[in-house]
């Protein structure tokens, strides 16, 4: 008898340790985090973007400086490797009319931001005044580099077929997916691209763990 209950109990804790087990494996399985594009910070949720205005150009890099002298409150941004805004770092200065989703005083070195601006006439600017400036999900989290492996079309419901899904091999030689639809935006031709062409990916920091792991592509351009 003694060692029948003996082996009851020894049945429980075996099951409770597999229960515990099991419950971990899903509580890993529902991570979020980006561990293929750098150093995390999944406690950083960005403001609700403000809406780009018509007809202005747009400009998204890392803070590196903001100031404020002479009542001219202005930021420095650079652009993160992959990416080609027209030049490599550029100052915007803040007036009454300029709108952001974000306190300039709370800006901090390393912050992702976009800016959208007047295009001036004769090109590229390295200073201008900032109509629009959204913060974004660090840089880190969003941007991805690497060679294309394969690019897989879909059909929509009108028949016309459109980039479904762009795999990836990034260059610290992981694999990604990243899923497209009708509001990812190409600035490149992809109909001419084949593997081993280097692209410059804008998507979501939430990473789907599958394998290999797949995430939303907001915007695909031609790695600079």
């Amino acid at each position: 008898m003694k060692k029948q209950l003996f082996f009851i109990g020894l049945c429980l804790v075996l099951g409770a340790v597999l229960v515990a087990g099991c419950l971990g494996g899903d509580k890993d399985n529902n991570s979020t985090n980006n561990s293929t594009n750098g150093t995390n910070n999944t406690t950083f949720l960005p403001p609700d973007p403000i809406a780009a205005p018509a007809d202005t150009a747009m400009y998204r890099g890392n803070v590196i400086n903001v100031t404020n002298q002479r009542n001219e409150t202005s930021m420095t941004l650079s652009q993160v490797k992959g990416t080609n805004f027209g030049t490599a770092n550029m100052k915007f200065i803040f007036d009454n009319n300029s709108k952001m989703n974000f306190n300039l005083s709370d800006l901090k070195e390393g912050q992702y931001v976009e800016v959208y601006y007047a295009p001036p006439a004769d090109g590229p600017r390295e200073e201008t005044t900032a109509i629009v400036a959204n913060l974004l999900q660090y840089a880190n989290m969003t941007v991805y580099n690497g060679e294309i492996v394969s690019v897989t079309p879909e059909v929509n419901v009108n028949n016309t077929t459109y980039v479904g899904k762009i795999e990836v091999k990034l260059e610290n030689n992981s694999t990604m997916i990243f899923n497209c639809d009708r509001d990812t935006q190409f600035y490149m031709n992809m109909s001419n691209v084949t593997a081993g062409t280097k692209i410059n990916v804008y998507g979501n920091w939430v990473i789907q763990t599958s394998s290999p792991p797949q995430t939303m592509a907001y915007e695909v351009r031609e790695y600079a």
